[in-house]
């Protein structure tokens, strides 16, 4: 069994990677953790007036089989990266066969898109408890990824019961 599970460094990502971690514990499952980079036109914004010199690399973060060192990666997804890395390798000294990705794109189709690549068995999502109006005007990747996908889905809330 695969689990994708997909990372935002939210207050609800601890959580998920709880749940992955027990789910696959139970299951012998492998995990893949994902973290979705907006695309460069929704990203970080740099204004020309306060940073004239600034120059966006041609890409914004190590990917792990790169022999670069890193010195022209942005602080933020260099730090992402290695937080994906710290994670994946807990998860793999536990027992669990874990591994980690980071793409470009659209939440909402880079999961699902993912997801079909590695053959997952299950997305996994925390919830944010964005309220109704939120959703409304803004969206959500977790309800985007309930409408379109053929994966099964386990929600993970912002707040776990204690046993």
């Amino acid at each position: 069994m695969k689990i994708l599970a997909a990372l935002d460094f939210s207050d609800v990502m601890d959580n998920v990677v709880t749940t992955a971690r027990k789910l696959a514990g139970a299951s012998s499952a492998t995990v893949t953790l994902l973290h979705v980079l907006p695309e460069e036109n929704q990203g970080i914004e740099f204004h020309p007036t306060i940073e004239p010199r600034y120059h966006p690399p041609e890409k914004y973060y190590r990917e792990p089989d790169s022999s670069e060192e890193g010195e022209n990666v942005p602080i933020l997804h260099d730090k992402n990266f290695k937080h994906l890395q710290s994670i994946a390798d807990t998860l793999n000294k536990n027992g669990i066969e874990t591994s980690f990705s980071i793409v470009h794109g659209d939440p909402v189709k880079a999961i699902l898109e993912q997801a079909e690549k590695e053959h997952a068995d299950f997305i996994m999502l925390g919830l944010h408890g964005h309220r109704t109006l939120y959703q409304l005007l803004i969206g959500s990747v977790c309800l985007g990824i309930v409408k379109t996908s053929t994966i099964p889905i386990v929600l993970v809330p912002k707040e776990l019961r204690k046993k």
